[in-house]
C-alpha cells in the first residue's frame, strides 16, 4: 500500500501517469481503515491535479477532506505536508497574499526551538518548502533584508550536506540572479546560471535564455528557448512552457516583430487560463498589451490591461507592479496625442509614472528607474513643468552613470 501511494513519485521520471493506480490505493487504504495512507494518496493526487490544471477549489476541497482525518488521527507530520502543499498550490496558481497566508499557519504551528532528546521537530521538507517561499515573497516584495534573515535561518537548519539543502541553495540562487538582472547587471547574474542548472536543469536552461537575450544574442537565446520548451512539453511542465513562449516573443520584439509575437502570447493566454495559472495569465496580457501599443493601438491595449492590474496590484511582484504601471503610463501618453484634453491625458501618465518610480526603487531595480526617470522627464517638459523636469533629469543622470550603456532597442521591452 505504502509503494502503491507513491508510486506517481516514482513513475514520473519515466513518463508515466499512475492516477488510476493512486486512486485505487486510496479506496483500498480507506477500506481498511488506513488514513495514513489514504492521505497520502490524495496528497499525490492533489499534485496530479494542480500539474494537470484542476480548478484550484477542487483542490481545497481535496485538502480539507485530507486535513480532518490529519487533525482526527493527530497526524501532525501529514498536517505540516498538507499545508506546505498548499502553499505551493497558492503560489503557482498565482494568489501570494493567500500562500503567505498558509505558510504564517505552519510556521505558527511548530516551535523554533530545539524539543527535547536532541530532536528538531521541524527538520522536515514541508517546512523547508515553507521556508524557501517565504524567502522568495519577501523578496519579490524588495524585502530583501528579512529574505536574507530567512535564507540565514534555512542554512542553519539545513546544512549544505543535508537532504533538504538543495531546497535553499536553488531559492538563494534564484534571488541573486533576479536581483542581478534587475540591475541590469547581466555579467553579475550569468556565473549563477551554472549554479542553478546543477541543481534544477530547466530552470537553468530558462535564465541562461534570459541572459543571452539581455546581452543581445539573440540567435543563441533562441536555440537554448527552443530546446527547453522540447524539455517541457516531454515533462508536461505547462508553468515553465508558458515563461518560455513570453521570453521568445520578448525575442520577435527584439527585430520589431510585434505581430509574429501574438499568435504566441494567445496561445500562451489560452494555456495559462486553462491551467488557472493567474500570475501568468496576467503576465501574458500584459505582453499582448504592449505588442498592440507598439502596433499602434494603444486605446485596446488599455482596455485589455484592466483585466491584469488587479490581480497584479493585489498579488504581484513590486517589479510586475511596476512595469504594469509604466505600461499603462506608455499608453495614456500615446492615446492622449490626439485628444483635445492631452494635458490631463499627460497628467494623469505622469501620476502612473510616479507610482512605477515608487516600486522599482523600492526593489532597487535601477534599469527600469532609469526608463521611468526617463519618461518622466519627457512628460514633465511637454507640461512645462521645469522644475520637475530638472530634476527627473537629475535622477535620469545619476541612474544612468551607475548603468552600463542602454541597449538600442530599449523601446522594444516592456
Amino acid at each position: 500500500m505504502f509503494l502503491s501511494s507513491w508510486l506517481y513519485t516514482l513513475e514520473q521520471m519515466k513518463g508515466s501517469d499512475s492516477s488510476v493506480l493512486t486512486e485505487d490505493s486510496v479506496k483500498m487504504a480507506a477500506h481498511f481503515g488506513l488514513p495514513y495512507l489514504a492521505s497520502l494518496g490524495i496528497q499525490s493526487l492533489v499534485q496530479q491535479g494542480a500539474t494537470g490544471g484542476k480548478a484550484a477549489n477542487m483542490l481545497m476541497d481535496a485538502l480539507k477532506d485530507t486535513d480532518i482525518l490529519h487533525w482526527k488521527h493527530s497526524l501532525s507530520e501529514l498536517i505540516d505536508i498538507s499545508l506546505a502543499q498548499t502553499t505551493s498550490i497558492w503560489r503557482m496558481y498565482g494568489k501570494s497574499t493567500m500562500a503567505l497566508q498558509c505558510a504564517q499557519v505552519l510556521l505558527n504551528m511548530n516551535s523554533l526551538e530545539q524539543v527535547d532528546f536532541g530532536v528538531q521537530q521541524n527538520n522536515t521538507e514541508a517546512f523547508a518548502v515553507v521556508l524557501c517561499h517565504l524567502a522568495e515573497l519577501h523578496a519579490e516584495q524588495g524585502l530583501f533584508g528579512a529574505s536574507s534573515e530567512i535564507l540565514k535561518h534555512l542554512k542553519e537548519r539545513f546544512p549544505p550536506h543535508t537532504q533538504h539543502a538543495k531546497l535553499w541553495m536553488l531559492c538563494d540562487l534564484k534571488i541573486q540572479f533576479e536581483r542581478a538582472m534587475n540591475d541590469g547587471k547581466y555579467h553579475l547574474a550569468e556565473p549563477h546560471v551554472a549554479a542553478i542548472a546543477a541543481l534544477d536543469q530547466m530552470e537553468g536552461l530558462y535564465r541562461k535564455g534570459l541572459v543571452m537575450k539581455a546581452q543581445n544574442q539573440t540567435t543563441d537565446a533562441y536555440r537554448v528557448l527552443q530546446r527547453l520548451q522540447l524539455l517541457c512539453e516531454k515533462t508536461k511542465c505547462t508553468e515553465m512552457i508558458i515563461r518560455v513562449m513570453l521570453t521568445t516573443a520578448e525575442l520577435h520584439w527584439e527585430s520589431s516583430g510585434f505581430s509574429t509575437a501574438l499568435p504566441l502570447l494567445l496561445q500562451a493566454l489560452v494555456l495559462a487560463r486553462q491551467h488557472h495559472l493567474q500570475a501568468l495569465a496576467s503576465e501574458t496580457i500584459l505582453h499582448l498589451a504592449f505588442s498592440q501599443l507598439m502596433l499602434g493601438v494603444p486605446e485596446q491595449a488599455l482596455n485589455i490591461l484592466h483585466e491584469a492590474m488587479e490581480p497584479i496590484l493585489a498579488h504581484g511582484a513590486l517589479l510586475d507592479k511596476g512595469r504594469a504601471l509604466l505600461l499603462v503610463a506608455k499608453c495614456q501618453m500615446a492615446v492622449s496625442g490626439g485628444r483635445e484634453d492631452r494635458r490631463t491625458g499627460l497628467e494623469q501618465a505622469v501620476q502612473t509614472l510616479d507610482e512605477a518610480a515608487a516600486y522599482f526603487s523600492r526593489m532597487g531595480c535601477k534599469d527600469r528607474l532609469r526608463d521611468t526617470h526617463y519618461l518622466q522627464a519627457r512628460l514633465h517638459h511637454a507640461l512645462g513643468h521645469t522644475a520637475q523636469r530638472n530634476e527627473c533629469a537629475l535622477l535620469f543622470r545619476m541612474v544612468d552613470q551607475e548603468l552600463p550603456p542602454a541597449r538600442a532597442n530599449l523601446a522594444n521591452r516592456l
